[in-house]
Formats: structure tokens, sequence, C-alpha cells
């Protein structure tokens, strides 16, 4: 018994011994006023009122991190979704956004800019399907409703606030266009070659 209790005592010894010779790192405390605040982001969604696009929008609202502006053709369809889907009042801004027309995607750009919010994301989601209309239908300045839309609204609208995407300090900017391989089969399918010319000649 008194042989284990020597062989116990000396194995502690040599353990604090051990400890004693590997010196701990130092560490320094950040001073508070280096703390760096993280602002809370801009995100701007087309589409915002239904679908993937009021998924997103809600999605960022409820992390707390984002304000929403979403850009829709209905005002009071998006208010509705907006509340049906439980989303903070203080966490989105909608404003009329009509990507079938150039001159209200400029109104919109110059609406944003009013708000005096830094631009740290854009989402273009916005998009129509017309796989069953008997006539092509067209946009307010004598395109292809989809093409005109899809495409080239949503183009000018990256082109726009390419400038604010760029100034903006925020670490995750970025520009999202989303879109599907059934979307591009009907823009082809449906294009006259003179439009098509004109889209391939303006996205570059």
């Amino acid at each position: 018994m008194r042989i284990q209790n020597l062989q116990r005592v000396s194995t502690s010894v040599a353990i604090r011994a051990q400890t004693a010779a590997v010196s701990s790192p130092s560490v320094t405390p950040a001073s508070p006023s280096g703390k760096k605040t993280l602002r809370k982001g801009t995100a701007i969604i087309t589409g915002a009122s239904s679908g993937l696009g009021l998924a997103t929008a809600k999605a960022l609202a409820e992390t707390g991190k984002w304000h929403v502006i979403m850009g829709c053709r209905d005002f009071l369809k998006a208010s509705r979704a907006a509340k049906a889907a439980g989303m903070d009042k203080d966490s989105f801004t909608i404003m009329h956004l009509d990507l079938a027309s150039l001159d209200s995607v400029r109104q919109f750009v110059k609406n944003v800019r009013q708000l005096d919010m830094p631009i740290d994301v854009v989402v273009c989601n916005a998009a129509v399907y017309q796989p069953t209309a008997k006539e092509p239908s067209h946009t307010a300045d004598g395109f292809e409703m989809s093409v005109g839309v899809n495409h080239l609204g949503h183009f000018l609208l990256a082109r726009e606030l390419l400038s604010d995407l760029q100034s903006s300090d925020y670490p995750s900017k970025r520009l999202i266009i989303v879109g599907s391989i059934t979307g591009t089969y009907v823009m082809i399918m449906a294009l006259p070659s003179s439009t098509f010319w004109i889209w391939m000649h303006a996205c570059p």
C-alpha cells in the first residue's frame, strides 16, 4: 500500500513538472475600440411576391442581418404575400418594378438610390413562362415577353446597379441570376431572328 502511494505521488509530480515545462501561448484580448461591427446588408430580389423570390426574401429577412428590397409588379400582392409569410415589416421594402418596361427598370433604380441604402446583393429572379400561349406577347419596348422580362429587363437592371455593387463594402456582395434550361429553350424557340440578334449583342 505504501509503495503504491509513493508511485502515485511521483507520477503526480512528474505530470505537474511536464505541464510547467510547456508554456501556454499568451492571449491578448481585443480592445473594444478595435471591434468591428458589421452593418445589415441590403438585398434586392425581383419577383419576390411568390415562389422562390418570396422564400428567399423571407429567409434573408428572418436572419436579422438583411434588409430586403422586394421588386414586384403588383405592390398589393407583394404586401399580402410578405404579411402571410410572417415577415417583419421593418425587414423589407416593397418597390414597383415591371421588367417588361425598360423605363420602369430605370425608375426602379432611381427609387432604390433615393432610399440611401448601400446595395450589396441583387437577385434577378423574376420571370415569365408562357408555353401555352397561341400568340406571342410583347413588352412595352416591343420585345417578345419572355426575352424582355427574363433577359433584357434583368440585364439592364444589373448594368444600372453594377456601380452600386462595386462600391459596396459588404464581404458577401454578389449578383445572382436565377435561370433554368426550360426558360432558355423557350426563349430560343420563340424568338424572332431580329430580336435574337439584338439580345445577343446587348448581353455581352
